[in-house]
């Protein structure tokens, strides 16, 4: 067959596909997309905690022109020793944004009552290596494949060692499996919600009992 005749045919077989698409607009559920990617902070250590509550604290202060009265509801002994911790460290941010945190319920214009949501996800969700890591990986190869032919091969240590440093940084993260942490808080006078706000943590699996309680647990089942 001649060229133009192959070209002629294969414009259009590529022409058919593309109505082909065009017409398949109708499905029997959504098509899943994936989000945009995204950054989520790991929650680690206690220091992270007082983090959380350091945060926390300054945006509620900033919600006011003078700071209320406020009651933090209490934590007690059968609760999660996150939960019990956030106490503390909330009470003791807020009064260092200048609130003035109550004993006493009755004595408190605003209460500030917080939830702890403990979320696990079936797959292990580990994380991925960040954006560069096969690179890395392939230039520490190319440079290690090619000491032989290097004047002075011990200098070829250098560029290896600050290789390894590149992929230790892209790699971090990645070989812990994660669960995930939703800490909401809410600010009211008890009949009227006035703030509310969200955030969401990772916690390695292996810290998940720092946060669960006799609340709620919800486990996500992946496909």
């Amino acid at each position: 067959m001649p060229y133009h005749r192959q070209l002629t045919c294969l414009v259009l077989l590529l022409s058919a596909c593309s109505l082909s698409a065009c017409n398949n607009r109708f499905q029997a559920y959504p098509r899943a997309v994936n989000v945009a990617g995204s950054e989520q902070p790991v929650a680690r250590s206690a220091a992270h905690w007082d983090l959380m509550a350091s945060n926390e604290a300054a945006l509620i202060a900033d919600s006011f022109e003078t700071p209320p009265a406020l009651f933090v509801a209490p934590a007690d002994d059968n609760d999660s020793p996150f939960r019990q911790a956030y106490h503390r460290l909330l009470s003791a941010q807020l009064i260092n944004n200048g609130a003035s945190v109550m004993l006493n319920p009755g004595s408190a214009a605003l209460q500030l009552d917080y939830d702890i949501l403990v979320v696990t996800h079936d797959n292990g969700r580990s994380l991925r290596p960040r954006t560069g890591f096969f690179s890395a990986a392939f230039a520490i190869a190319a440079v290690a494949g090619n000491v032989s032919n290097w004047a002075d091969n011990e200098l070829a240590i250098i560029p290896l060692a600050a290789g390894l440093d590149v992929l230790t940084h892209f790699w971090r993260d990645s070989r812990e499996t994660m669960s995930e942490v939703i800490i909401t808080t809410n600010l009211h006078d008890g009949s009227r919600l006035l703030r509310s706000d969200a955030r969401i943590y990772y916690v390695r699996d292996a810290d998940l009992a720092n946060y669960q309680t006799r609340g709620k647990t919800f486990s996500v089942v992946g496909t």
